[in-house]
């Protein structure tokens, strides 16, 4: 994989804002007073060691954790409390860390389920799954038992099912971990074609060259606190970074202009 040039991230609308959001668990804070926004069609990266908070930050994003305190807002809707499933209909969707499927339904009964929750029949719920399939080129798996299917093959049809929901936000996690260069390769070249329709897309990844091939911006957290954020370059250098996660080396290797 090669680091491209810093990209552009694009000037629409903030379609999320994330206001001094804190989540605590008991006396832990897990996220700490963290405020961001995504623009539309933006592909935001989100970075950090482990417990700093990132995919804490996404289940409150997605409804699966209450906020202690601070606003999330979709488009003009305050999401921050909603229980997950409407959250998933006003238009935001997630993947997980560990593959959460239905391991002995088929593909294109996983996918259908999902889009159960957002079309008004099974008949259309049918033909949303349809329309995924063709838009991830994974017909073929359709009629699989997922449990069948290798690790990337199951972490593209969680893809799918995310995207069955119709969402305005797609939030993946760590949709790389335990693929090998080629495996890691084809799930960057789906979320850049998703990318490339305009879908807003955040990203947690600990494979720093898919980040810095994917994102327009990145933020980066430590122990629930946001400690930088800015074009991907510019976040490699910044001194609390390199501290904090990056270390010096790699701070030189994906500091460098491409």
């Amino acid at each position: 994989m090669t680091t491209p040039a810093v990209q552009v991230a694009p000037t629409g609308a903030s379609l999320l804002q994330v206001d001094e959001l804190t989540v605590r668990f008991g006396g832990l804070v897990a996220v700490n007073a963290v405020s961001f926004s995504v623009a539309e069609g933006e592909l935001l990266g989100i970075i950090g060691p482990n417990g700093a908070g990132k995919t804490t930050s996404f289940n409150a994003v997605a409804g699966a954790v209450r906020p202690t305190s601070g606003t999330i807002t979709l488009g003009e809707t305050v999401v921050s409390g909603l229980p997950p499933e409407r959250v998933a209909r006003l238009g935001i969707a997630r993947t997980f860390q560990s593959v959460r499927l239905f391991r002995a339904m088929s593909v294109a009964e996983n996918v259908t389920l999902a889009a159960s929750t957002v079309c008004r029949s099974l008949t259309a719920a049918a033909h949303r799954a349809d329309e995924v399939a063709e838009l991830l080129s994974m017909g073929s798996l359709m009629n699989a038992e997922v449990g069948a299917l290798p690790l990337a093959d199951q972490k593209r049809v969680e893809i799918a099912r995310a995207l069955a929901l119709r969402p305005r936000l797609l939030l993946l996690d760590e949709m790389m971990s335990g693929l090998n260069q080629e495996e890691t390769l084809d799930i960057i070249g789906v979320v850049r074609q998703l990318g490339a329709q305009g879908l807003t897309i955040i990203v947690i990844e600990h494979v720093l060259k898919v980040i810095m091939e994917l994102s327009h911006r990145v933020l980066v957290l430590d122990h629930g606190a946001l400690i930088a954020q800015g074009a991907p370059q510019e976040v490699m250098r910044d001194p609390q970074v390199v501290a904090a996660y990056l270390g010096p080396q790699a701070a030189r290797t994906f500091g460098e202009p491409s």
